[in-house]
């Protein structure tokens, strides 16, 4: 899980390198995108710097990663459905807690 928005910290890279090494080792990787971590998925992130969070997380889900946001938190924050990466789908607590019961380990990057 996913809370911090792209650029206010390193959560977003350190989760993008852990999945990144969890899926070239052959495990799932299933990501919740919660609170303002749904800017992560927002396709017009424009980068003034060498990376791009969004880059990052279309590399995730063309690799196999399964990324679903916060359908509430996006609401809240005025991100619509248009403005996700493809791929990535809008969910609610349900998401979280089916991802809780079929996971063996479970990460929460936040504040």
């Amino acid at each position: 899980m996913l809370r911090t928005g792209p650029y206010t910290s390193q959560n977003m890279d350190t989760c993008y390198h852990l999945a990144r090494r969890f899926l070239i080792k052959g495990h799932e990787v299933k990501m919740f995108l919660y609170e303002d971590g749904v800017f992560n998925v927002k396709k017009e992130i424009k980068s003034p710097q060498e990376r791009n969070i969004a880059e990052m997380m279309a590399e995730l889900l063309d690799a196999g990663a399964e990324i679903k946001a916060c359908g509430t938190c996006a609401r809240f924050r005025g991100v619509k459905k248009a403005d996700i990466l493809e791929g990535t789908k809008l969910g609610g607590m349900t998401v979280l807690v089916n991802y809780l019961n079929a996971c063996d380990r479970f990460l929460s990057f936040g504040f």
